[in-house]
């Protein structure tokens, strides 16, 4: 866990937060949320990872074929049109401090003071001279609360497609180049086929919910598999 501080315009007035990639975006994969799928999909293949602790399945942008790879950064910066909400976020994210007037728990933008974008040097400010929010903390604000529902709304897009039996295991096996074979395992898709085929009661209950989008997004994605492999055998070539 690392430095984590509720975010304010007096302690951290002069805070810029770098906007080149870290560390922490030279991942294989990111958890994702519905409400971003429909601009993920042009981007991203985007599957299912099973955690091993508790066998749940998070929906995911998929980056690379293997562990610490992400075939999206190029001379430090991303590549791709669109980046997944958790990357986005950098160093902030939502806290609670107290409760609202109503008893629930207080959200405030809290901020990872060890987080190695944290500058005050370079990169965007968050507070203007006189201590308002500038427009980019304004905007990540807004990302925030998008993150906060999309852990209560993603889960149910997943409860969803299980209850329907709409998620399978996949394995992709590919040729390199250079010969080399890669085999992505552990990660799940969409059944196209039974989603195309589900009875009308089935769809109507997706539809009424809101998790037909999301599906048919997760589902177009696939075909940027293609453009993941072209971006590895780019790698090969350089």
């Amino acid at each position: 866990m690392g430095n984590i501080q509720k975010l304010n315009n007096v302690e951290h007035a002069q805070l810029k937060i770098k906007q080149s990639p870290c560390e922490a975006d030279r991942v294989m994969f990111s958890p994702i949320y519905t409400s971003e799928m429909r601009a993920l999909q042009s981007n991203f293949p985007l599957m299912f990872y099973k955690a091993p602790s508790d066998g749940l399945f998070t929906p995911i942008a998929l980056f690379g074929f293997e562990q610490g790879e992400n075939l999206f950064l190029n001379d430090e910066r991303w590549t791709s049109q669109y980046i997944p909400m958790l990357i986005q976020r950098g160093p902030l994210m939502i806290a609670t401090d107290g409760q609202t007037d109503t008893g629930e728990p207080a959200r405030v933008i809290a901020i990872d003071m060890d987080h190695p974008n944290v500058s005050r040097d370079e990169g965007e400010p968050l507070f203007l001279e006189f201590g308002g929010n500038t427009a980019y903390l304004d905007r990540l604000a807004t990302m925030l609360e998008g993150i906060h529902q999309g852990h209560t709304l993603t889960p149910l897009f997943v409860e969803a497609l299980n209850q329907h039996n709409l998620i399978t295991a996949i394995t992709l096996k590919i040729t390199l180049k250079n010969g080399q074979d890669h085999a992505l395992e552990g990660f799940y898709a969409i059944d196209d086929e039974k989603l195309q085929t589900l009875n009308e009661e089935a769809v109507a209950d997706l539809q009424r919910r809101g998790h037909l989008l999301p599906a048919f997004m997760m589902v177009a994605s696939q075909s940027q598999l293609k453009r993941l492999i072209e971006l590895k055998n780019a790698t090969l070539t350089a």
